[in-house]
């Protein structure tokens, strides 16, 4: 029998924080409930014409939640193709020209390399490159507050997120009550609005 109410963690990727400290059946609570951070932002941009990003923000919060809540591989592929759904449109918003056809050959790619989440970080990492180079080109710089917001929001968010990290392999002791993800899902659901905001003014 698992010890674990959801079976063993076969995530590729680990969180520092303490497993099933608040209930039984949610494996990391802290990060599992700031996971509505990009539900309710997704929300929020659904009120927007970017109707449909506000969409996929909604269902990365979603998959955000179950990663969090049993740490099961499945969930982490649903979290992650819905990250490179939402960065792809939000790619395609910024260069309309990008064919969506791209976006199949992209998820099943990932598919395929699931379980090395080396391969998913570059990716990610890729598209968020070609997207700041895009936005960059494209937004009005003279309403530079939520430019300003987004990066910085985006910058405190991956330090958070380093953190939790370097907490997670030991080397700095003692982080784990400040929940170093959960604050990483609160700035980065806040840069993404900003994004946003930047996009539509």
């Amino acid at each position: 029998m698992n010890k674990y109410y959801w079976g063993d963690h076969d995530a590729s990727v680990k969180f520092c924080e303490n497993k099933y400290e608040h209930y039984y059946w949610i494996a990391e609570y802290h990060n599992t409930t700031s996971s509505l951070c990009y539900i309710f932002t997704g929300l929020i941009v659904m009120r927007t014409r970017l109707k449909f990003l506000g969409q996929l923000l909604f269902c990365v919060g979603i998959g955000a939640m179950l990663l969090h809540t049993t740490l099961s591989h499945l969930s982490q592929m649903g979290d992650e193709m819905s990250m490179l759904a939402l960065s792809f449109y939000s790619l395609k918003e910024l260069r309309p020209v990008t064919s969506s056809y791209l976006i199949y050959p992209l998820l099943t790619s990932y598919c395929l390399f699931s379980k090395y989440f080396a391969v998913f970080f570059l990716t990610f990492t890729g598209l968020q490159l070609l997207i700041a180079k895009y936005a960059s080109a494209k937004i009005n710089r003279k309403d530079k507050k939520w430019i300003f917001l987004y990066f910085t929001s985006f910058i405190i968010g991956s330090l958070c997120w380093l953190l939790d990290q370097v907490c997670r392999v030991g080397f700095i002791e003692g982080l784990e009550p400040y929940q170093m993800h959960a604050w990483w899902h609160f700035f980065t659901a806040a840069a993404i609005g900003f994004g946003y905001m930047a996009i539509l003014h």
